[in-house]
């Protein structure tokens, strides 16, 4: 890290990535906050610096402070990659120990407990709160669980066969058995006794909702702009592809539509909203929703709008500002059944193509809700001004620039795109934002020091 990185750093003070220290108080204290930050978003641990951001320099030896930080990091289960550095700043010295955060699957514990940062504190973990923890990582998986009660004679057969006759797979049970497919596919496990998981009722049970009540998506059409007068409703309860099947053919029959007459006197429905982008939302709630909450799916049409909302927010490798980019699947067996029944990619670039398909017909782009238990896709059937992006042509003048610049530099920062362009540091990150979605750009770093360099892997 350079000194001008460090001193914008230490100027925002503290935050969920940033913790300042005047001197090295004690080794519980520094295994906590390096435990919490490594099973959080990664971050800084400043030595020699208020809370207030004065500078005031480390007392004593400074191999022995990096010792010590050593020391508190290698007590941890198992050890964060961290790395220390000391910097001078104003002929004062400071450590400044950069911890990286854990991988997807990794959890790091300190005499047994969990700890994560929330906001500027390290908090530990008890309870319901670890188990969500765990969930969010991913460490524990509703479809990769156990459903103790499910029989083999719960299973409906001919989804099966459809799945394999999807997948070029007809002659399977000439070989084999229901058993062989579904120990194959980590569907079950057996030792003596078959045992049956989670992804295997939700996919391919006769009634699944007898097993998991919150399999269920709750359909309405309101009168007007306001959940009040309620016009028509569905309960659907199904396995995951009768799910989406069901609420997509709901949706569509109570959206309105036009008949366009082509030049070959044929027919053709234009419906209000991009039937391929709500499609898609739809498949995305019921691909990605937390299966461990009770809640159901709720998609609500409005005389303005569509919300489709489901339990669970975004998992916690997926950080917001790369929502839309990468590909995250909470539930990992599902998701890779409805790939190969293709109605998922698994490229992160369901968010890109929403946007498009809803630019194409001139409406503004969806908007996404996070909160700590619901994630939201809401479609306005207002008239939007943003051109579909597809190659580089389409980015703005502004975007252009950028690509430019960092065809000749390694990298950029928000600060800099405002700069070059001459516009307000909120249009620069809007922009550089939406570069991300789209694949031009990709971000270095989680703390507020981040940077933006160009993506190689979008060859357009």
């Amino acid at each position: 890290m350079d000194i001008l990185q460090i001193k914008e750093i230490i100027a925002k003070g503290e935050t969920q990535e940033v913790e300042l220290k005047e001197s090295f108080h004690s080794h519980q204290e520094v295994s906590k906050i390096l435990c919490g930050m490594a099973n959080s978003f990664g971050g800084i641990l400043f030595i020699g610096v208020n809370d207030k951001g004065q500078i005031l320099r480390i007392q004593g030896s400074l191999d022995k402070l990096q010792q010590e930080i050593s020391a508190a990091n290698q007590v941890i289960s198992p050890a964060p990659l961290i790395s220390i550095e000391v910097h001078t700043i104003d002929n004062k010295r400071i450590a400044v120990t950069i911890v990286q955060r854990a991988a997807d699957s990794v959890y790091y514990t300190f005499q047994g407990a969990i700890y994560v940062r929330i906001g500027s504190t390290t908090k530990r973990l008890d309870g319901p709160t670890q188990l969500e923890f765990l969930r969010n990582k991913q460490i524990l998986s509703f479809d990769d669980s156990y459903e103790p009660i499910a029989k083999m004679s719960d299973l409906d057969a001919n989804k099966i066969k459809n799945y394999l006759d999807n997948r070029n797979q007809g002659n399977f049970f000439k070989e084999h058995s229901i058993e062989d497919f579904l120990v194959s596919n980590r569907l079950a496990s057996k030792n003596g006794e078959i045992k049956l998981k989670n992804s295997a009722i939700l996919l391919f049970a006769k009634n699944p909702p007898q097993f998991f009540p919150q399999l269920e998506v709750k359909l309405v059409q309101f009168l007007g702009k306001e959940p009040v007068e309620i016009i028509s409703h569905k309960l659907v309860q199904a396995d995951l592809i009768g799910c989406i099947e069901e609420s997509m053919a709901f949706v569509k029959s109570h959206l309105n539509k036009k008949i366009k007459i082509t030049g070959s006197a044929k027919r053709d429905e234009e419906y209000e909203y991009p039937l391929r982008a709500v499609r898609e939302a739809i498949v995305n709630a019921v691909a990605h929703r937390d299966y461990f909450s009770r809640d159901s799916i709720q998609i609500s049409v409005f005389e303005d709008r569509i919300e489709i909302t489901s339990p669970g927010s975004l998992p916690h490798a997926l950080p917001r500002e790369l929502f839309g980019t990468i590909s995250v699947q909470r539930n990992p067996l599902t998701y890779r059944f409805l790939r190969d029944m293709g109605y998922v990619e698994g490229l992160g670039t369901g968010i890109s193509r929403m946007k498009n398909q809803m630019r194409t017909v001139g409406l503004e782009d969806p908007e996404f809700i996070f909160t700590e238990s619901f994630f939201r896709i809401i479609f306005y059937n207002k008239k939007g001004i943003k051109r579909t992006i597809h190659t580089l042509s389409d980015l703005n003048a502004r975007q252009n620039k950028a690509i430019e610049y960092l065809r000749k530099n390694k990298s950029l920062k928000a600060k800099t795109y405002s700069e070059i362009n001459n516009v307000s540091y909120a249009t620069a990150v809007n922009d550089i934002s939406e570069m991300i979605h789209f694949k031009y750009l990709k971000k270095i770093g989680s703390f507020r020091g981040a940077y933006y360099v160009l993506n190689k892997e979008n060859p357009k």
